[in-house]
């Protein structure tokens, strides 16, 4: 799909590593021209081999059709950039979150 292929050129724009480390970098680098919004927050840490995204993200607010269907496929699109795939564990505004998790 289209919007998956965006996600991994954009994960390939930012990219200057490889691996969970590659795409933490990678992901932090790309949400860091999201700072301005404040109704957005980002973290990534990788535990237990596993990266863990989580974010606070008003686009299901204004948006929401992007935040049920194409959120995961951009997602999944700019890991594969670096190897890894991904899984949301939880999803805004159902929890105070929408969480992924990433593994090479």
């Amino acid at each position: 799909m289209m919007i998956e292929e965006v996600g991994y050129f954009l994960g390939k724009l930012v990219k200057s590593g490889d691996g969970l480390e590659g795409l933490k970098g990678g992901f932090e680098r790309f949400f860091e021209e999201l700072k301005e919004f404040r109704d957005f927050e980002f973290s990534a840490e990788i535990k237990e081999g596993k990266l863990l995204t989580r974010s606070k993200c008003p686009i299901h607010k204004y948006f929401k059709v992007w935040c049920d269907i194409f959120c995961l496929r951009f997602v999944e699109g700019f890991a594969r950039a670096y190897g890894a795939k991904a899984k949301r564990i939880e999803k805004q505004p159902d929890y105070d979150f929408c969480v992924f998790e990433f593994e090479v």
